[in-house]
């Protein structure tokens, strides 16, 4: 047998369905439907059926074998949803193959599922390169008239969501981006309805770039969250991400979804502009912070966006800093706050942030604004600021043009 495969065992004279992890000569350990593991003396466990493997591996594809109407491809690029528990270790690790969740999942079997494993990598390591690969994947699938569902690690998991929704001017359906705050091999694991919802919303006439999380700490219901407006908010909670100034786009509840008129629609073409500029940093400004540290980091940079105290203020070196380096770099400015707009125009500190050069972003949120920088300095360079203040994908609540 191999970990990952269904079986039906014998144990102590009840019958019992599960997912076989490892037999290490003397020890059965097997994972229940419910979630739970037993572990028990070989001569303990009878095994009365072995299921065959539901994959057919072909070109770093896995296929289910599934007579759905619905083809959908998910993109395994690492993350806590595509890993299991090393039980050597007890740590968790990312796999390739997750055949095994499949056996979790409620209603697959109206899909066609396939699997490409673009990267096994926890999301820390995620940069730009990264984010053109999962994008050009995303387009290809797309193509075929397939959904698409990327398995992505949640701490950086808003930035991938924003360059994605930066580089698709339009799409013919959703991008989603899902994963879990624990390994699907977990018995309190959120993997199997993040899943769920997130398979079932590639049939939504929704066209934009969504990270889908459960909407609370419960099962019932599972949200999608507009790529540049969601943000993680919790370390290890379920309902970590929330969308930060606005409702969700959509919800899943008990397999049924709910869109709000606020979504953007499928549109007849996809059409991406695949290019990332690196030359950008994010500078989150602390009581005290001395100038050289701000220069050092700043330097060389052809923008920076500023996550500023309350309405939008760093101290008065910082601002000399900033005028000592405003005639090779634009600085963008964000507040720490998350929620509410930044103003230049209240205290002094902004009119002389604004004297300086700095560009207010409204309520746009600092990681969105780093990665929209990155993608208009390499498609855009010449409408930068323009482009900036301008609301290209639902990133700025309001759609008046921000002055300054």
């Amino acid at each position: 047998m191999k970990t990952g495969e269904k079986i039906d065992f014998e144990y102590k004279g009840d019958s019992y369905s599960g997912i076989f992890i490892k037999n290490d000569g003397k020890i059965t350990t097997i994972k229940l439907s419910n979630g739970y593991n037993i572990s028990a003396l070989n001569e303990n466990i009878k095994i009365l059926r072995e299921y065959e493997n539901n994959y057919v591996a072909q070109d770093n594809i896995r296929e289910i074998k599934i007579n759905g109407k619905n083809e959908v491809y998910i993109l395994t690029t690492g993350g806590t949803i595509g890993s299991s528990v090393d039980y050597r270790t007890g740590a968790v690790k990312p796999v390739r193959d997750i055949s095994y969740i499949y056996n979790f999942v409620n209603n697959i079997s109206e899909f066609n599922v396939k699997q490409i494993n673009v990267a096994n990598i926890l999301s820390e390591n995620v940069n730009s390169k990264y984010w053109i690969e999962y994008a050009r994947r995303a387009r290809d699938v797309l193509n075929k008239n397939a959904g698409v569902v990327i398995f992505h690690g949640t701490d950086t998991m808003q930035h991938t969501a924003s360059a994605l929704s930066f580089m698709f001017e339009k799409l013919t359906g959703p991008i989603i981006l899902t994963g879990s705050q624990r390994s699907s091999d977990r018995p309190s694991s959120d993997a199997f309805i993040n899943i769920e919802a997130s398979i079932n919303f590639t049939k939504s006439d929704i066209g934009e770039v969504g990270i889908v999380m459960h909407s609370d700490t419960s099962d019932g219901t599972v949200s999608f969250h507009r790529g540049v407006r969601a943000r993680k908010m919790h370390t290890s909670r379920r309902d970590a991400f929330q969308s930060i100034g606005i409702r969700p786009l959509a919800t899943y509840t008990d397999g049924r979804i709910s869109v709000n008129n606020n979504a953007m629609k499928r549109q007849d073409e996809n059409i991406l502009n695949d290019k990332m500029d690196d030359s950008v940093s994010i500078i989150y400004f602390y009581p005290g912070m001395p100038e050289e540290d701000f220069i050092n980091i700043a330097g060389n940079k052809k923008a920076v966006i500023i996550m500023g105290t309350g309405l939008g203020h760093v101290s008065d070196n910082i601002i000399n800093a900033i005028k000592r380096l405003s005639k090779d770099t634009y600085f963008f400015m964000t507040s720490q706050c998350l929620y509410g707009s930044v103003n230049l125009n209240v205290y002094s500190t902004g009119r002389y942030l604004l004297d300086a050069g700095v560009i207010p972003l409204g309520d746009m949120l600092p990681e969105t604004a780093m990665v929209k920088a990155m993608f208009l300095l390499a498609n855009y360079p010449d409408n930068l600021v323009k482009l900036m203040k301008s609301n290209l994908r639902g990133e700025l609540n309001s759609r008046r043009i921000l002055e300054w």
